[in-house]
């Protein structure tokens, strides 16, 4: 693989294997610099195991991948000091304070104790938990938990910020917040951020996505361009029988008729789907419960590229 200093992460051909069983086959990516990455995938799809090894968790098996323009086969060390890692499961100690959880992570990387205290400071301002560092982290909220842990990561300046799952467990109000946050980081610091995620709108927001299933990439690009590629609005038919509405609803002619577990898409070949969903509320009102206008997702996408809907695959590697 070529060295860039274009690409803040550049991965070709990765795969990877436990004992005999196959969890990840030819992978690739690749994070502009200051950018921001999502993996997407529902549970089961390989994200953790492709997270541990850009990482430097795993060793690679199969492939190549250079972060910060340094092979992570040949260069782990210099490439583990460019980059911060945000774990799933808490990394902090609940019964050491904020500011002896950060302090002790300084240790570690030998950081300078002047220079130490500085950083810490500058961290749990950043994060909004500067009031909090003399509080044990067990008597913290989740979403205070997470504040410190990305305190932590960013003590040693890293230009690559790894999140696997960041948001896990926090309720949507405090997910949002943690998300504006990172934000705000990665535009102030010029980070490039590269996160896992098994919800669909956590996605939303990166720069470009790679989705995997069942440990292939199934789709690869901006958001946008993603969705585009599936076509225009269409309508979504809420009903209790779903199969008897779209058999009926065919005959209509000129538009594309999909049964759902609990509703009916309905694409128009031809000309608008706002027109078309007053029509067919008009027509339909007495087997239809709501009437949706809606444009493609990255859920209909994962859908169009499997042939299943999102939730159905169980597990996660």
């Amino acid at each position: 693989m070529a060295e860039s200093s274009l690409w803040a992460v550049e991965a070709e051909g990765v795969g990877y294997s436990y004992g005999r069983k196959r969890v990840l086959e030819n992978i690739s990516l690749r994070v502009e610099e200051g950018g921001m990455f999502c993996i997407l995938g529902p549970n089961g799809s390989g994200k953790t195991t492709l997270f541990k090894i850009l990482s430097t968790i795993f060793a690679l098996q199969e492939g190549e991948v250079s972060v910060a323009g340094r092979s992570l086969r040949q260069f782990p060390t210099p490439v583990r000091k460019k980059i911060g890692v945000l774990f799933q499961n808490p990394a902090v100690d609940m019964k050491l304070t904020v500011r002896e959880n950060l302090r002790f992570h300084g240790n570690l990387y030998g950081l300078d104790t002047h220079d130490l205290e500085k950083r810490i400071n500058k961290s749990l301002e950043a994060l909004g938990v500067e009031d909090r560092g003399g509080e044990l982290v067990e008597n913290l909220s989740g979403g205070l938990r997470r504040r410190v842990e990305i305190a932590k990561v960013l003590l040693t300046r890293p230009s690559i910020l790894l999140l696997d799952e960041p948001t896990t467990g926090l309720d949507p109000a405090i997910r949002s917040e943690l998300w504006s946050i990172i934000s705000g980081i990665r535009n102030t610091r010029k980070l490039s951020v590269l996160f896992t995620t098994h919800l669909l709108e956590e996605a939303e927001p990166a720069d470009e996505i790679l989705l995997l299933d069942q440990g292939r990439s199934v789709a690869s690009g901006k958001v946008a361009d993603l969705r585009s590629s599936l076509g225009k609005e269409y309508v979504r038919l809420g009903t209790y029988q779903p199969k008897k509405l779209a058999a009926r609803i065919r005959k209509e002619g000129e538009i594309e008729v999909t049964a759902e577990p609990a509703s009916v898409k309905v694409v128009p070949v031809r000309g608008l789907a706002a027109p078309l969903a007053i029509k067919l509320w008009r027509q339909y009102n007495k087997e239809v419960t709501s009437v949706t206008l809606c444009r493609p997702t990255l859920e209909d996408l994962f859908l169009q590229k499997t042939g299943r809907h999102w939730s159905s695959t169980p597990g996660e590697f």
